[in-house]
């Protein structure tokens, strides 16, 4: 789902992920991709729509490719309640100005021991 607001005349575009199961494999997907314009990442949010468990989190990952970290990284949280919400701004970026022309995939290692499920938003704008 894609909804956009103006925000000091910059048209600020918000994108969700699919759930993703982290106790499930690991798993990725195309988030964004725009072919004429650089994106700059403004926020990243990870939303967990179930409970997390006590054990170890597992790597969450938004980069130019299924693999890669490029971006954004983080673990995800641990003994945390359905809808929690945990919000990253652009300094915990790795880079936030993705190159027009790539796609950009969120990922998560999976085989997470207990259970935990997750949908991640993705706050950005055009660069001109």
């Amino acid at each position: 789902m894609i909804r956009g607001r103006n925000l000091d005349k910059e048209l600020l575009t918000v994108c969700n992920t699919t759930v993703f199961d982290l106790s499930g494999s690991a798993a990725s997907e195309i988030v964004l991709y725009n072919k004429n314009h650089e994106i700059k990442i403004e926020k990243v949010w990870i939303k967990y729509i179930e409970a997390t468990s006590a054990d170890a989190g597992v790597v969450i990952t938004i980069g130019d490719s299924a693999d890669a970290d490029e971006f954004f990284t983080a673990t995800s949280e641990v003994s945390k309640d359905a809808l929690y919400s945990k919000e990253y701004t652009e300094g915990s970026m790795v880079l936030s100005i993705v190159p027009k022309d790539t796609p950009v995939y969120l990922a998560h290692a999976g085989s997470k021991a207990g259970t935990g499920t997750v949908v991640v938003g993705i706050s950005y704008t055009l660069v001109a």
